[in-house]
Parts: structure tokens; sequence; C-alpha cells
């Protein structure tokens, strides 16, 4: 999630630290915090799945600082996965392309 203002031009000009922590806490960190959550009940294994974007691994016009937020996402999978997966539990991030959200508005 990140607020229109956000999104829209160029990264440097529509950026806070407020909206840069936002982005990142909404689409990054609750992946951690449901991770956290979930796993006491996942005992017997189980799946943790994520949506992502291209954007995370290169420039998207108007996508900005979600681009950033899910470079954080992706590389917090990663941990997650490296971190359960010796108990069974698999993390997993998906780019299915574009979807029709606030933040891909903006997208040329």
């Amino acid at each position: 999630f990140a607020r229109r203002e956000t999104i829209v031009g160029h990264y440097h000009e529509g950026i806070s630290r407020d909206a840069f922590a936002e982005a990142l806490d909404i689409s990054a960190y609750t992946l951690t915090a449901f991770a956290k959550a979930a796993l006491p009940l996942m005992t017997s294994g189980g799946s943790i799945v994520t949506l992502t974007y291209l954007g995370a691994e290169r420039v998207m016009p108007n996508y900005n600082v979600m681009g950033i937020a899910k470079a954080a996402l992706e590389a917090s999978v990663r941990y997650l996965a490296f971190g359960v997966g010796e108990s069974g539990v698999r993390v997993n991030a998906v780019s299915a392309g574009p979807i029709k959200t606030l933040a891909a508005a903006a997208i040329d």
C-alpha cells in the first residue's frame, strides 16, 4: 500500500519519511507479523504466500516507493523461508502480473 501522492511522478518528489515508513510497514512488515502469529499453529508444516510485482526488481514508472516495499517484501520472504523451512513451512512470493489496485492505477 502507498498513498497516491507517493506513486505519481518521480520517486523523490512525492516521498516523505512517514509515507516511506507506512509503505514498508503495510507492504513488507505485515508478512513477518502474520508469520509470527501463524507459525505456532502450523505444527504440521504448511505454506505462506504473498503477492509481489516486477517493480521490486526493476524501475517501473510511477511505482516508486512500492518498488522499494516489494523488494523488502521479497527479501523478507527469503529470510522467512530460510528460518522456517526446516519445520516444513514453505514461504513464497507470487508475481502474477498487474492486478488492478490503487498502486497499479498509476503505472504507465
